[in-house]
């Protein structure tokens, strides 16, 4: 993702617990450029795709902790996607799509509205098996 934020991720002379930290955000980075398309790992990496790309309080915590600054991670992440250095398939986009819908049907109660929801999940369910892996921008 660039030589001086490698460096900085791996400094020796850093406390443990900054390290720890750091593990995390490189654990997030290293979902993220997951290339498999089976359910489980596209759901990873959309996951931590999101995580970094968000802005969200863990993240900026997470960040923190680590000792670096969430703009510059998110930014060389994001270098990092339009060099296409991490890549997306429109499988891994599809996966995430009929993910989101299933999470919904299981907690929706209005019977048709779960009615609505099953042939929307089955839809995308179809879709998902009849997506190629084309590379596309996220």
């Amino acid at each position: 993702m660039g030589i001086n934020f490698a460096t900085e991720m791996v400094k020796q002379n850093i406390p443990n617990e900054t390290k720890m930290w750091r593990a995390v955000i490189n654990n997030a980075i290293q979902d993220a450029m997951i290339n498999s398309t089976d359910r489980k790992s596209s759901l990873l990496k959309c996951e931590a795709h999101d995580w970094i790309t968000d802005n969200s309080e863990d993240f900026k915590n997470v960040c923190h902790f680590a000792e670096l600054n969430p703009d510059d991670v998110r930014r060389q992440y994001l270098m990092a996607v339009e060099k296409d250095k991490i890549q997306f398939t429109d499988k891994h986009i599809k996966w995430k799509k009929y993910n989101l819908n299933y999470q919904k049907l299981k907690t929706v109660e209005d019977k048709e509205e779960r009615k609505h929801l099953r042939k929307v999940v089955e839809y995308l369910r179809k879709l998902v098996f009849q997506s190629d892996n084309k590379i596309i921008k996220v």
